[in-house]
């Protein structure tokens, strides 16, 4: 069960609460506390072929046809339930789809569905509506594999427990399209909805998605992940991991991040560039007290924030960027001795039509460059953690910032020539005399509004 805080309340300035059920309501996780307690096995030498065949009792070759209102159940390791493949188009409506059975390697469950309830592959087609898939013991729900593969989800209802049971999964470049779903997963690495090798492109709208398990993303970005008007809670994750040059929307949603942060974006190879996370019109909320609301880590990226409200009242953290990755635990940052091709991050914060709070921080030669357009406002303090950053701030002539602390920027740019958009509290910016970035201000010294100084150091 989830409970939210409404974007807008119109009728009064009273703050109400909106209870949300989810499948966690129905079948109760703790009946599965040893199921969700296994923990998701990756020790083992990656063979990134397919080695296991994909099998199941109700499997489809080339195939024209629909089955409804069926129940269809499979109890047995490394294999699944349904299997629509090799150009198969089926439609599939009111029908239960329960999987029991464990997965002996994990490689082969993440890029070809090993495992799955459901396996959509090579050049099939596949529409599901009014489903229920129910997986214990760590399945897969329902899997695309292919670039030639599209499934359709509609009105669905999606319960797993046990490791790596993502409720919608697409790798090889397949593709899901779904609306209407309600979702939960209670074990390790069980996101929501969720890509693999080398991407999966998932399209989710009208869903609501509750993780309880450590590295339980809403969706973890490997390829695609957009997402409109979806209600998310991840207990023990941020609603979003991306790894690499990826691409995440979120459009018309309040999703929550219990670990880590909001949203993290890294790379657990070498540094690459490209990757893109965006909040339109949506509200982000992370509960714990180191949690930035943006992580970024080994990775040249962008986050652009449209109409959106970021809460970070727990750790007063709007972005951090370090020369720092995620490990396959997905429950702390690591350095150098985990991965020896790190780089610094490089984040940069394109914000309009919003009102963000928090400090921005940079470790160990990253960089961030926080951006304000379009009638934005800020309030925070942007310093490094530790060792040598780079941090910069933009502002447009709508756009302000409250300070809460002084700040040393290599880069300061203001449309407003007057500063009247700053609100200093008798803080100080400092900037670079040195930057061609900040020629235009001469290498002199300003009043501020609130008694601080634009100042040259």
């Amino acid at each position: 069960m989830l409970q939210f805080a409404p974007l807008i309340c119109l009728a009064s300035l009273v703050t109400a609460t909106i209870t949300i059920s989810d499948p966690s309501d129905t079948i109760n996780p703790a009946n599965w506390a040893a199921d969700n307690a296994l923990l998701a096995d990756f020790n083992i030498q990656p063979v990134l072929y397919q080695t296991e065949a994909i099998v199941g009792p109700y499997s489809y070759s080339d195939k024209d046809l629909s089955i409804s209102h069926a129940s269809l159940t499979v109890n047995a390791n490394d294999t699944s339930v349904l299997i629509i493949a090799n150009g198969s188009n089926i439609d599939v409506s009111y029908t239960d789809i329960v999987k029991f059975g464990y997965c002996s390697n994990l490689f082969q469950a993440s890029f070809y569905g090993l495992n799955a309830a459901v396996n959509v592959a090579n050049d099939s087609i596949a529409r599901f509506s009014n489903v229920n898939v129910t997986v214990h013991h760590g399945a897969a729900g329902i899997y695309s594999y292919g670039s030639g593969t599209t499934v359709y989800v509609d009105n669905a209802w999606l319960y797993s427990s046990g490791p790596t049971s993502h409720g919608l999964y697409a790798s090889g470049n397949g593709t899901i399209y779904a609306n209407n779903v309600n979702h939960y997963s209670g074990g390790n690495r069980c996101s929501s909805f969720s890509g693999d090798n080398p991407a999966g492109y998932v399209h989710v709208t009208d869903a609501v998605a509750h993780t309880d398990g450590i590295g339980s993303a809403i969706c973890y970005a490997l390829g695609l992940c957009n997402m409109t008007n979806v209600i998310g809670h991840a207990s023990h994750a941020p609603v979003t991991f991306s790894d690499g040059p990826q691409t995440t929307i979120w459009k018309n949603s309040d999703v929550t991040a219990g670990l880590l942060a909001g949203v993290v974006l890294f790379s657990s190879q070498t540094r690459v560039s490209g990757a893109s996370v965006t909040f339109d019109n949506s509200k982000l909320t992370v509960l714990g007290k180191t949690m930035p609301s943006i992580w970024m880590g080994n990775l040249i990226g962008t986050a652009t924030i449209i109409s959106s409200q970021f809460n970070n009242s727990a750790s007063g953290l709007l972005a951090v960027a370090n020369y720092s990755q995620v490990t396959q635990d997905f429950d702390y940052y690591a350095g150098y001795p985990d991965n020896n091709n790190l780089l610094p991050a490089q984040l940069t914060l394109l914000v309009q039509d919003s009102g963000l709070s928090g400090d921005i921080v940079a470790y160990n030669g990253s960089s961030i460059g926080l951006d304000l357009a379009s009638y934005s406002s800020w309030a925070g303090k942007a310093y490094s953690g530790y060792g040598t950053s780079y941090l910069a701030i933009s502002l447009d002539k709508t756009s302000s910032w409250t300070l809460t602390g002084t700040t040393y920027l290599q880069n300061f740019t203001d449309s407003d020539k007057s500063l009247s958009n700053i609100k200093s509290n008798g803080f100080d910016i400092e900037y670079n005399k040195t930057s061609i970035a900040n020629k235009g201000w001469g290498g002199r010294s300003y009043k501020l509004p609130g008694g601080g100084q634009l100042r040259p150091k």
